[in-house]
């Protein structure tokens, strides 16, 4: 199928490169390499690309129709009005241009993208949940929190148009969102569906090679982390953890492998705590360049308040790592405790900072970690996607199809 006949428009409120990075976009990019051009891409442009309408888009050698609503770039600070709002008003306003593909499906990750389309005539819609916790919870707008209830009344209600719905969750976490809605949502319409990993582009290589191609020291205790820089993140704890490793094993290194809000606070800390030579923040990445960092590590360390099924903690596994996280969705799946890394339930900077130590002495941690891996491999998330959803078989579907196949998998208990 070329561009000008895409099965489903794909609407996230990111370039669909590199910013802003995070879970999301590394699943926008999967769903990009499985799918291709059957993928039309509504969602935001860098300075100097036209908005507003229909254009196309050479993106990793594939070209994809695509819509711009707004421009944006990276701050080093948040934004005045929040990217999601802008995001979702930049939707409302540009709804006749986008339906003027006349393309009957669609699919996001987005919540604020879902609030804006799930009213307009579309023959299928997906929503996939990256995680299923209110997101105005944590954000970084003092003004959102309060506004959290409204949030999920309005996301509930948008619900109720969705054909099919994912949950890159653990069941406990599916669960606590269902009994969110009082019962607006109905277990069975939440399939749950893990976040996936590129083993094409995350597989070990040498640490020895690794290292030097990214100039770090051979003989030196090495830990990554990979994801946004924002509290929700958790790198304070990481950085409390570290700093109390460091007393027992001064020759060790932490990479921040990312970019984020919190950037300048983070970089604030590490100079405080004289910890400049030790701790860097490495910025944005691309994807092979992330694959080095991790195969660089000699453990990988997740410190979220909360999370989705998380594709950084996948990568680390897929390179062979060992893994030392606080418990979040998915986490207790991924890591198996003491044989490839730890679970630091009380968010404690001391046991974190045992967990980093024990991680580093797990002597089947990386056959541990690459098994796992292997369940989450790119390729199997295609073939479940299309058979959860037909727009992405490319072989036509009905709405009223669509809705019956679903009601079978719900009465057969998948």
């Amino acid at each position: 199928m070329n561009t000008s006949d895409p099965a489903v428009v794909l609407i996230e409120g990111s370039d669909f490169e590199t910013f802003p990075a995070g879970g999301q976009l590394s699943m926008s990019r999967a769903l990009m390499k499985l799918f291709g051009s059957r993928l039309a891409l509504v969602g935001m442009s860098r300075p100097g690309w036209p908005t507003g309408r229909w254009t196309q888009k050479q993106i990793s050698g594939t070209p994809h129709l695509f819509f711009s609503v707004v421009r944006s770039e990276p701050l080093a600070r948040k934004p005045f009005i929040p990217a999601r709002f802008a995001f979702y008003a930049a939707l409302c306003r540009h709804k006749r241009g986008i339906l003027s593909l006349k393309c009957g499906a669609a699919f996001t990750q987005a919540p604020e993208a879902l609030l804006a389309i799930s009213r307009w005539s579309w023959e299928s819609l997906c929503f996939w949940f990256p995680g299923v916790e209110n997101q105005l919870k944590a954000s970084r707008y003092a003004f959102a929190k309060p506004l959290a209830g409204l949030f999920d009344k309005a996301l509930f209600s948008a619900l109720d148009r969705v054909d099919v719905i994912l949950g890159a969750a653990d069941e406990d976490a599916i669960n606590a969102l269902v009994c969110r809605s009082n019962g607006r949502l109905a277990r069975e319409r939440v399939i749950n569906v893990p976040t996936c990993v590129d083993t094409s582009l995350f597989h070990p290589i040498p640490l020895s090679s690794a290292r030097t191609a990214l100039g770090i020291p051979a003989n030196c205790t090495v830990f990554v982390t990979v994801g946004r820089i924002g509290r929700f993140k958790g790198w304070e704890l990481l950085l409390d953890a570290f700093q109390l490793f460091l007393k027992s094993n001064g020759n060790a290194l932490l990479f921040f492998v990312g970019d984020g809000e919190d950037r300048p606070n983070l970089q604030g800390q590490i100079d405080a705590r004289g910890l400049d030579s030790k701790v860097t923040i490495t910025g944005f990445q691309t994807s092979n360049k992330i694959a080095f960092y991790l195969n660089a590590a000699d453990a990988a360390v997740f410190g979220s308040l909360l999370e989705g099924w998380s594709v950084a903690m996948l990568e680390a596994l897929a390179c062979g790592k060992p893994v030392v996280s606080t418990e979040v969705s998915g986490a207790s799946t991924m890591i198996s405790s003491s044989r490839n890394g730890f679970l630091v339930k009380n968010r404690n900077p001391v046991d974190f900072a045992e967990a980093m130590e024990s991680a580093l002495y797990l002597p089947d941690a990386k056959e541990i970690s690459l098994s796992i891996a292997s369940e989450y491999d790119l390729q199997q998330l295609g073939q479940r996607l299309a058979a959860l959803w037909h727009p992405l078989r490319g072989d036509g579907y009905s709405r009223q199809q669509l809705r019956s196949e679903v009601g079978e998998r719900i009465s057969l208990g998948e």
